[in-house]
């Protein structure tokens, strides 16, 4: 505090944002504590969750600058970058070279900016042992809703729908420095010293100079959730009725017509007309944005993947498949077969990124999720057992095998009346059965002893698995291909299952269930939903997996009964 007194020119607290305008959108609005809390920190500056005496440990000043000595082009690019700041005011004047009490400044380093040539400051903010990311409660600072294309084409897919035989296109509108809209708390500006490293020797520390930066950076574990608490897409939604509008970080993205373009002035062009509202709405709370990043196209690039919106395809590009295949890679077959917490964090970002156009890909986590439960340290090393390479070996192999290329036209399906086919599924303690309706078909399968025996959602897992694995060695998904894939739709009455089968994500003991389901949909193209039904409605399956023949045989008298055996490698997988 007693910096803070005798040096307010260093601190001050300001946003571009309107905060009148921005509040008086929100009236409406039924959180009515959190609209406050977020006006609140617009006025006085964030306090991102952060315990800045975490430990007795942690120093009251800290300079951690040093830590990583930037290139030569690097130091020229921060030097520019901070007096622009000044100019902007987001940074304080430069004053040093030397920190003054309750100062931390962390390294600074230019990173490219994605698909351009355009480099951004970004503060080291996870650097070293008492770096400022150590302060911030990471659990405070989860959940910051970021809308993927699993998210958005099935509101593309409603759009289509309600505009049949229309050209549609694709508009992104990005808004400039997001995070640098949100001002930050004085006492937390005392912990984000950017440091310029000029003069001929980067070493030589009075050559140095500092800047308070004044706003939420790129960096720091803080800012995702503070800008996504700036609620400017529900305002859009909510008051402009937007309700096709989707928004990862800075980029908010939609579809429309080709033929509904409106003239926004500010930028002498047309654009379609839902952007140029959003724009004119940013325009009123006064977010900031510029010309050549609001885009639209009838194919346009949406978080790094190339959709079209009328042969409803989205695409990974080469280079970034090629990029996500050496990284996994990398990960995996690192030396001493270590990797820390944070490497873990970056791999599972990057993966779930993928997933976009692999949804069925998910499994490839089970493991590695398992392995970073419960881990804080962000710099600890943590082992990769067998599992998680043979997970990774698997999502490199299917990715690799890949087009690259996600066909979600025929997605949009009702199971209980579009399916091509439909089979009922069941278990018990002694057996696993299924009934295929359609060809008065039953199987059963005896349940011998196993580490499993008691868990009767294993089983249940894996009936359906046995099922999948009939259809496909039937050959009746022969006219399948990935634009056009066969529609399998099974039945089961235990809610564990239809869960696991519906997000593809299950604990280490039945991923490989998963893997192998996974496995056969890919190759067979065959789209699978596994659908609940109740006990009382499941009575021929109910029968066949408790081996009695005379009670299934009664309720359907043409059926013929079989045996059938489940993919001994998931029985093995899962006994380990």
């Amino acid at each position: 505090m007693k910096t803070i007194h005798e040096n307010p020119h260093l601190f001050h607290v300001s946003t571009p944002i309107n905060i009148d305008r921005f509040a008086s959108a929100l009236a409406i609005h039924p959180n009515r504590a959190f609209v406050a809390s977020v006006v609140r920190t617009l006025k006085i500056g964030l306090w991102p969750w952060a315990d800045t005496n975490p430990s007795s440990d942690f120093p009251e000043t800290w300079d951690n600058a040093w830590a990583k000595i930037p290139s030569t082009e690097e130091s020229q690019f921060i030097a520019a970058q901070c007096i622009e700041e000044v100019d902007k005011g987001q940074h304080s004047p430069a004053f040093g070279p030397h920190l003054l009490p309750g100062m931390y400044s962390t390294p600074n380093i230019a990173v490219p900016k994605p698909h351009s040539d355009d480099l951004r400051l970004v503060a080291n903010q996870s650097a070293g042992e008492y770096c400022q990311n150590n302060m911030v409660d990471k659990s405070q600072t989860k959940g910051a809703r970021l809308d993927s294309l699993l998210v958005f084409i099935p509101l593309l897919l409603m759009f289509s729908s309600l505009h049949p035989g229309k050209r549609l296109l694709l508009w992104k509108a990005d808004v400039m420095g997001a995070f640098r809209t949100i001002p930050v708390h004085p006492l937390w500006q005392l912990k984000q010293v950017v440091t310029s490293m000029v003069g001929e020797s980067k070493t030589d520390k009075t050559a140095w100079l500092r800047y308070v930066d004044w706003r939420a950076c790129f960096g720091s574990r803080a800012s995702p959730r503070a800008w996504a608490s700036v609620m400017v897409v529900w305002i859009a939604i909510c008051l402009l009725n937007m309700v096709f509008l989707c928004c990862y970080v800075d980029d908010c993205y939609s579809v429309g017509l080709v033929d509904d373009m409106t003239w926004y002035d500010p930028y002498e062009q047309f654009y379609p007309t839902d952007q140029v509202r959003l724009l004119r709405l940013w325009d009123w709370l006064g977010i900031p944005h510029k010309a050549k990043k609001q885009v639209w196209g009838e194919v346009l690039v949406i978080i790094g993947f190339l959709v079209d919106p009328n042969a409803m395809t989205a695409t990974l590009p080469d280079d970034s498949k090629s990029d996500l295949i050496r990284h996994v890679h990398q990960f995996a077959h690192v030396a001493r077969r270590r990797q820390t917490l944070h490497d873990f964090e970056q791999l599972t970002g990057w993966i779930n990124w993928s997933l976009n156009v692999y949804p069925l890909l998910k499994p490839a986590l089970s493991n590695i999720y398992a392995k970073m439960s419960g881990k804080e340290h962000s710099h600890a090393p943590i082992y990769l057992n067998k599992a998680i390479v043979q997970d990774l070996a698997w999502f490199e192999e299917h990715v690799e095998a890949s087009s690259g290329m996600f066909f979600f036209a025929n997605l949009d399906w009702n199971p209980f009346t579009e399916a091509n086919m439909v089979i009922f599924c069941d278990a018990s303690l002694t057996g696993m059965g299924f009934w295929v309706p359609e060809m008065d078909l039953g199987f059963t399968c005896a349940v011998a002893g196993d580490l499993m025996r008691d868990k009767i959602f294993f089983w249940e897992a894996l009936c359906v698995l046995g099922a999948l694995v009939w259809y496909e060695q039937s050959n009746l998904a022969f006219f399948a291909t990935p634009e056009c894939p066969a529609r399998l739709t099974i039945f089961t009455d235990n809610t564990n299952t239809v869960n696991i089968f519906d997000t593809l994500r299950a604990l280490p003991d039945y991923n490989p269930i998963l893997k192998a389901a996974v496995d056969i949909r890919i190759r067979s193209n065959i789209d699978l939903r596994v659908v609940h039904i109740s006990g009382e409605l499941n009575t021929v399956a109910d029968a066949l997996s408790r081996d009695y023949l005379d009670v299934a045989q009664s309720l359907v008298p043409n059926l013929y009964i079989d045996t059938f055996k489940p993919p001994r490698l998931t029985l093995g997988a899962t006994q380990k």
